[in-house]
């Protein structure tokens, strides 16, 4: 009888096939806690698309890999995988490109004013035009925080195609890193004064959970244009609002928010020159095939008692492997 592969959603097509080669794959008719407790029983495999609670791990008793159909692991209880031995795999090169791209598209369309100029056309408010003179990205200072895969090929774009400065942060590297992968390595302070451009790309956790609140809002160049593609919990929604409203961000590009979708009441709604998309920056046809194939091939290599080629908690790994 072959392994039970439960996918918490559909993944791409190709995917779905190459695993169906060597298991069996179930994908979840409802994904609250309660009714993946019951699906995950008889699964050895799990590919993750939806945040999950240590609950749900704890019920797949069979569970040899839970894979994340993307790069966030925040979506996995990670701790609580480790404490049961299972291995936790993800697919840290899927989706750079796509997002990368999404960012910078993000960062012209905000410097020129794409968002309020369509509502103004169909508005029939045609005359509004004088009063959204855009800038040039050429030559301007680019702040990115977060030196990983995405914001390294941000950087390496906005310094390549428009001649931007780029300045970098980093908790998690050496400044030697972020200046070999194409930034000027620079304080958090030091950056929120000189960026005209500010792009998040760092993990959520305790340590960058609302990195810009109301106090680090204050210290930013004034007229910045600000892009989060990383994790809406980055920013702290109620200042970001404020800080919109002062003035002190020209417009700013969200893909993730702190609620999603996020609620009627959320002061981010009724201010213009923001653009939004429903996380969906990682959602292109090249970056799902790629996010389906590595997910798919890392849980059936563990499956088959091979190790995996991107694991989140190596230290599950058997000696034999």
């Amino acid at each position: 009888m072959k392994p039970v592969v439960l996918l918490t959603h559909t993944i791409h097509p190709d995917a779905m096939r190459r695993l169906a080669e060597e298991v069996e794959v179930q994908v979840a008719t409802a994904i609250d806690e309660t009714s993946l407790r019951l699906q995950i029983e008889q699964a050895s495999g799990l590919i993750v698309r939806t945040p999950l609670t240590p609950a749900v791990i704890r019920a797949g008793t069979r569970l040899k890999v839970v894979a994340r159909h993307g790069v966030g692991l925040d979506y996995i209880p990670v701790a609580t995988c480790t404490e049961l031995g299972i291995p936790v795999v993800f697919t840290p090169n899927a989706n750079t490109e796509s997002v990368a791209e999404h960012v910078v598209g993000a960062m012209i369309a905000l410097a020129h004013y794409f968002g309020p100029a369509d509502r103004a056309v169909r508005g029939h408010a045609w005359s509004r035009r004088e009063s959204m003179i855009g800038l040039d990205l050429s030559g301007r200072t680019l702040g990115v925080l977060g030196m990983g895969r995405i914001g390294t090929r941000v950087a390496e774009i906005c310094r390549v195609a428009f001649s931007m400065r780029v300045l970098g942060y980093d908790p998690f590297v050496t400044s030697e890193t972020i200046r070999a992968r194409g930034a000027d390595p620079a304080a958090l302070n030091e950056i929120l004064e000189q960026a005209e451009f500010l792009t998040l790309h760092m993990p959520l956790s305790d340590s960058t959970r609302h990195i810009l609140n109301a106090d680090t809002f204050r210290n930013v160049r004034h007229g910045v244009f600000l892009i989060n593609a990383a994790r809406g919990g980055l920013l702290d929604t109620a200042a970001l609002a404020e800080a919109m409203r002062a003035g002190r961000v020209r417009g700013a590009a969200l893909d993730v928010l702190e609620d999603e979708p996020p609620r009627q009441d959320n002061p981010l709604l009724s201010i213009d020159n923001i653009i939004f998309t429903p996380h969906n920056a990682a959602l292109t046809q090249e970056a799902l095939l790629r996010m389906g194939m590595d997910a798919s091939e890392d849980v059936l290599r563990v499956l088959r008692g091979e190790p995996p080629l991107n694991c989140a908690n190596p230290q599950t790994l058997r000696s034999d492997h």
